[in-house]
């Protein structure tokens, strides 16, 4: 499929990203998953970095009841020191955790997968997703569900959003979107489209109201 991809990508001006799109893959688009189900296109663990992708190779992604199950935690902090060590006592080596395991200390787990799509993805371009809204009944019915996600989840991810005027995007600084859509039932799902914000010095700055 690599060679499909590049091959894509000399004869279009981008691919259309189906995100965790199991059996299910959106008519015209290049399916990732790490299930080798039917129409999957690209087998790869979306937790794990970086992904198999060009930069701005993508012009429009989408994700439907994927985020939920995207743990926002850093995951076990054990792993980096073993790696290390499996690697200094040349039991593994680099090009092998590269392969098999990704970046050693991805960070938080949901923030690097939200850094990753804006990677992948052209300036301009959307990224779509539904799920379940926080703590609504489809949340909560799954074992399998660990991100809640609400209206203000997204304010932390946009920098120039009129509603918290950047003080929940500087906590943490991830890759800057622009929250271009949003509409919920706080009993039902959540739809959210973003568009990828090119980087700015300026989105650095510490806000107005931050005390620091």
């Amino acid at each position: 499929m690599k060679r499909e991809i590049q091959q894509l990508l000399k004869t279009q001006s981008g691919i259309r990203l189906d995100i965790g799109c199991g059996e299910n893959k959106m008519p015209g688009f290049v399916g990732i998953d790490y299930r080798p189900l039917n129409g999957v296109d690209i087998v790869h663990d979306v937790l794990r970095f970086p992904w198999p992708l060009p930069d701005e190779s993508v012009t429009i992604a989408v994700a439907s009841h994927l985020v939920e199950h995207l743990s926002p935690d850093v995951g076990d902090q054990r792993m980096k020191p073993l790696l290390d060590l499996l690697i200094n006592k040349q039991i593994l080596t680099n090009e092998e955790v590269d392969k098999y395991i990704g970046e050693r200390d991805p960070g938080p787990r949901f923030m690097r997968f939200m850094d990753e799509v804006w990677r992948v993805m052209k300036v301009g371009g959307e990224f779509a997703m539904v799920f379940p809204y926080a703590g609504s009944p489809g949340f909560y019915q799954d074992p399998t569900h660990v991100n809640n996600i609400n209206e203000n989840t997204w304010e932390y991810f946009d920098p120039l959003s009129p509603r918290s005027q950047g003080q929940l995007y500087w906590i943490y600084k991830p890759k800057p979107w622009k929250i271009k859509a949003s509409a919920y039932s706080k009993e039902g799902n959540m739809e959210v489209v973003l568009v990828k914000r090119k980087e700015d010095p300026s989105y650095n700055k510490i806000p107005q109201g931050i005390r620091t």
